[in-house]
């Protein structure tokens, strides 16, 4: 519309009897040039009007789209996933279908390299921890809880979700070296004593993800007993209409490199310091996955 009005305007100038129409139209108000210019105007003011993406920012309300980013990620020769979270329940559901495509020999890569960084849960912890009802004051009806540390809850997250993540990783991984014997894979756990806030997702060194833990009341049984729990929630969790936030280092926007770069060099830091500080009694016995040695490829 604007392009067929500025060509308009430039033959009205050129060509007299064209302009002489024109501008004989009440619809223009004896002026096709000051048209032309109020039209822009407005095309510009509300441009202006609206927010403005910044390049190299994601904002996902569900798992589908964090999860083709990590399909996208395994399409580079030599892919790199770091992680931080509690448990890797979220992270193994990001990699079951690329992993799988890998197994399949549907990439072309030649390394993969997993540095996952979890909760150490064998230490004292308020989150997640366990409730206990406050005795009623007085005539008043309501009450809340007191919050404090639940081995019994510590026991059933290892039992239930770290542990049992850590043998399904290992099997996926042996799952894709059978396939692909000659793809270098690493892959090491680290536990931290901090109680994680935040899912953090790098993928390829390139893109960074996070998602908040939610927190809610939750009653969970475990061996024949039921408690009551203060949980972090790492399903479902929606605030707003957000549930995963990223940035990419690659963008042209300083800001957002700087961000991605902050995150990075967050779990950088962490990931080395926990090499030299390491849990007395770690959760995880086996912290690397190693190559079967019936995958072991002839020299």
């Amino acid at each position: 519309m604007l392009a067929l009005i500025a060509v308009l305007g430039v033959a009205a100038e050129l060509i007299e009897p064209l302009g002489n129409a024109l501008k004989g139209q009440q619809l223009l108000g004896g002026s096709f040039a000051a048209l032309v210019a109020f039209i822009l105007f407005d095309a510009i003011s509300e441009s202006d009007a609206e927010p403005k993406e910044i390049p190299g920012v994601y904002v996902f309300a569900g798992r589908d789209q964090l999860h083709e980013e990590f399909r996208e990620a395994f399409e580079s020769r030599r892919i790199r996933i770091d992680f931080s979270g509690f448990t890797m329940e979220t992270l193994l559901e990001a990699l079951a279908v690329p992993l799988g495509r890998m197994a399949d020999r549907e990439v072309r890569a030649v390394e993969l390299k997993l540095c996952l960084i979890i909760a150490h849960l064998n230490l004292p912890m308020g989150l997640p921890g366990g409730l206990v009802p406050v005795p009623r004051n007085g005539d008043s009806d309501t009450t809340g809880y007191f919050f404090q540390d639940s081995p019994e809850n510590r026991e059933r997250m290892r039992e239930e979700f770290t542990r049992r993540n850590w043998s399904r990783l290992k099997e996926m991984l042996n799952a894709v070296q059978r396939r692909n014997p000659h793809l270098a894979i690493s892959c090491e756990l680290r536990e931290s004593p901090q109680t994680p806030g935040w899912k953090l997702y790098v993928l390829n060194q390139e893109k960074v993800f996070t998602t908040p833990y939610g927190i809610e009341r939750d009653r969970i049984e475990w061996r024949g007993s039921h408690y009551d729990i203060l949980d972090t929630k790492g399903f479902a969790q929606l605030y707003g209409r957000a549930r995963y936030i990223g940035w990419d280092l690659r963008s042209k926007s300083r800001q957002t490199k700087q961000i991605a770069e902050l995150h990075m060099e967050w779990h950088r830091n962490l990931w080395m310091k926990l090499a030299e500080n390491k849990p007395e009694r770690p959760v995880i016995s086996d912290p690397r996955w190693t190559r079967p040695a019936s995958l072991n490829v002839p020299s």
